[in-house]
């Protein structure tokens, strides 16, 4: 789920959902559960945010400056 799908299931600003995201994969490294982040993608160039670690949605593309990008997705596996 995106954090905006995650916002409106909990009823909470998107900006909280991010806040709580950091909290739950910091839980989860101590768990038998894994927390995966589908990184945010350039939808005019194709550029992969892959070593992003923050999980809010990014401002704009950094090789062709494009705002026009994907959400990074969250999964709990486990």
């Amino acid at each position: 789920m995106t954090a905006r799908d995650l916002s409106r299931a909990a009823g909470v600003p998107e900006k909280e959902v991010c806040d709580h995201l950091v909290h739950i994969r910091r839980s989860m490294r101590t768990g038998r559960s894994a927390f995966s982040m589908t990184p945010p993608e350039c939808l005019a160039c194709g550029y992969v945010y892959a070593d992003r670690r923050r999980l809010t949605r990014p401002g704009r593309c950094p090789r062709c400056k494009s705002t026009h990008l994907t959400p990074p997705s969250f999964r709990i596996d486990g």
